[in-house]
C-alpha cells in the first residue's frame, strides 16, 4: 500500500460572501456510529505550515464537541509523511499509534485541483413609467420599460478534497469508516477554510459516524 503523496498544499477557501456547503457526497462505510478513544487527525501537505494550521483546527472542533483528537504533526512516526510509504512501515506506524491508544484516524487528501466556469445567469428588470397626455397635465398612463442584463461568466479553480475516517484498532478487512468529498473553490484565506471545513467535516463525523454519549 502506498500513501499517495499531496501534489499541492491545502490552501483553499470560499469567499466569505458564500453560503455554499463545502461538502458534496458522503458515505458512512461503517453503517453504524461509534466511540473513539483517540483520534488521530493528519491533514497531507507539501507545506508544513498549512498542514499544522488545518490539523490545530480539526484538533479544536473535534476536542470541543467531546472527542478525544491529536494533531499528527505532534506525533513521532507521523511527524513526516510527505513521501511514500511500503506496506510494511504503515503497518508498522499502525502498531505504535494503537499502542499509544489511538483508535480512530482521520486523513485529508487533495484529490485533485483544476479550472471551472461558472455561468451566472442574467437578470432582467422592469419599470412603469407614467406617461402624460396632453391637457390632462397628469400621468394617468404607466407604459412597462424592461431591461435585460446578460449571462456572466465566474471562472476560477476548484479544489476536490476527500476526508476519511479509519477504526485503526480493527484487524478485520477494511477499517474505512465514513469518507466524504468536498468541493472548494477560489483559495484566498487559509485561517477562514481550515476553521469552516473543520466546522462541516466534523458536523458530519458526529451525525453519521461518531458517538459521543
Amino acid at each position: 500500500m502506498k500513501i499517495t503523496r499531496l501534489a499541492t498544499m491545502l490552501l483553499f477557501t470560499f469567499s466569505l460572501v458564500s453560503c455554499s456547503s463545502y461538502l458534496t457526497s458522503s458515505e458512512n462505510v461503517g453503517k453504524t456510529k461509534k466511540s473513539y478513544d483517540k483520534i488521530l487527525v493528519l491533514g497531507r501537505s507539501k507545506d508544513n505550515t498549512t498542514r499544522i494550521k488545518f490539523e490545530n483546527q480539526m484538533v479544536e472542533q473535534l476536542q470541543a464537541n467531546g472527542v478525544n483528537a491529536i494533531a499528527s504533526h505532534t506525533i513521532d512516526g507521523t511527524k513526516n509523511v510527505n513521501r511514500e510509504f511500503s506496506e510494511s512501515e504503515v503497518q508498522n506506524v499502525k502498531k505504535k499509534l494503537v499502542s499509544a491508544g489511538f483508535d480512530g484516524a482521520i486523513i485529508t487528501n487533495l484529490i485533485n485541483s483544476q479550472e471551472y466556469t461558472d455561468v451566472i445567469p442574467g437578470n432582467s428588470s422592469t419599470t412603469y413609467i407614467p406617461a402624460r397626455y396632453g391637457r390632462f397635465g397628469r400621468y394617468y398612463a404607466y407604459y412597462p420599460v424592461t431591461t435585460w442584463e446578460p449571462d456572466q461568466l465566474k471562472t476560477g479553480i476548484k479544489y476536490v478534497l476527500e476526508s476519511s475516517l479509519y477504526n485503526i484498532k480493527t484487524d478485520d478487512g477494511d477499517n474505512l469508516q465514513w469518507v466524504g468529498r468536498f468541493e472548494l473553490k477560489d483559495p484566498t484565506s487559509l485561517e477562514k477554510t481550515s476553521e469552516n471545513y473543520s466546522k462541516e467535516l466534523v458536523g458530519a463525523l458526529l451525525k453519521q459516524s461518531i458517538d459521543t454519549n
